[in-house]
Parts: C-alpha cells; sequence; structure tokens
C-alpha cells in the first residue's frame, strides 16, 4: 500500500495566474486565434500585454540592389508593420503594447520575453510549412526550447 504525499481532493485546481504576456505575431489567422487565447488570459489576470511582430531578417533579399534601396525597403516594412500592430492593439479590449523589430523570430520572441520579464508566451504552432519548415524549423518549437518562461502553445483548427 502506497502512502506518499499527502492527497488532495479531486476537486482541486491549480490556477496558473500571469502578470506579464507576449502574444508573437506574423499577422496570420493562427496568430490571431493564439493572440485571442492570450488576451483572455490577460483580461483574467490584468497582465500586461506585448504584441510583438519580428520582420525576418533572413526574408530581406539585399542582392545586387543599393544600400540607398534596401534602407528605404526597411523603412517601409517597419512602417507597415507597426501601422498593423497600432491598429490591431486599439480594437483590443484590454491595452496592448506592440513592437516590431528585425531580426530572428524564435530568438528574438524570447530575447524580448525575457527583457520585458513576461511570464508567458502564446504563440500559434502554425507558420512556416513544407520546406522551409524542414530547413529552418518550426517558430514555435524553438520558443518553446529557448523561452525564459511558460509558452502556451495554440494549435490551429483541425480539419479532422
Amino acid at each position: 500500500l502506497y502512502s506518499g504525499p499527502a492527497r488532495h481532493q479531486r476537486n482541486e485546481v491549480t490556477v496558473m495566474r500571469f502578470t506579464s504576456i507576449v502574444l508573437p505575431t506574423d499577422f496570420s489567422e493562427h496568430a490571431d486565434r493564439a493572440a485571442a487565447v492570450g488576451l483572455d488570459l490577460a483580461a483574467r489576470d490584468g497582465a500586461k500585454v506585448l504584441a510583438l511582430h519580428v520582420l525576418p531578417m533572413a526574408d530581406l533579399v539585399v542582392g545586387e540592389y543599393p544600400v540607398v534601396m534596401v534602407e528605404d525597403l526597411q523603412g517601409e516594412l517597419m512602417k507597415d508593420a507597426e501601422q498593423r500592430m497600432a491598429a490591431w492593439a486599439a480594437k483590443q479590449s484590454v491595452p496592448v503594447e506592440t513592437l516590431v523589430v528585425w531580426g530572428n523570430p524564435a530568438l528574438d520572441i524570447c530575447r524580448i520575453a525575457g527583457e520585458k520579464g513576461a511570464d508567458l508566451i502564446v504563440t500559434a504552432t502554425h507558420g512556416r510549412s513544407g520546406l522551409a519548415h524542414l530547413f529552418m524549423g518550426s517558430v514555435a518549437e524553438r520558443v518553446v526550447r529557448h523561452a525564459p518562461c511558460s509558452v502556451l502553445v495554440v494549435r490551429g483548427r483541425s480539419n479532422s
């Protein structure tokens, strides 16, 4: 007969509470679903929310183009992303801080979550697919492996 640790009542539930939540987005439908979950948690707990978009440096081909053209393109991409983030944040029922940076999505999500003292990152399972996923891996997988805090991965809707 096992007489291990004290017994818990069946109805006992441990509820995690959060004070600072990072919501990475790539502006996809999957990211919007994950953000909705994160916003619900933020509303429940009164947590601060940071919506984060990382513009991937690998997607910017510089090749033969003059530096001025590349800088102009970078500026336009940043401005567009910042406007999209601000418009999205304005529609939310809880206050949302926004941030757009250039970098490596998985690494910078983790770095910024650490710098901001986040205790939760809420991200979507989908992003890259096919060969891009095979060669570069899933951003969500790498965030889970390297995050300085808990990570909630929200699955997309299945077709089954």
